[in-house]
């Protein structure tokens, strides 16, 4: 059982160097996720007629 006075790398070494390597992943890396932006007809021709 984890108690207060306990932090998690005594718990459970494991789970800790887990969340440690995503620590790292997260501030080294950068994730592009791709997405597609679509502007309707209606608004394309109300730009065109201002």
């Amino acid at each position: 059982m984890l108690k207060r006075e306990m932090n998690i790398a005594d718990y459970d070494a494991e789970l800790w160097q887990a969340m440690e390597q995503e620590k790292v992943r997260q501030e080294e890396h950068i994730e592009l996720i791709a997405s597609e932006n679509y502007t309707s007809r209606a608004l394309c021709r109300r730009r065109v007629l201002s």
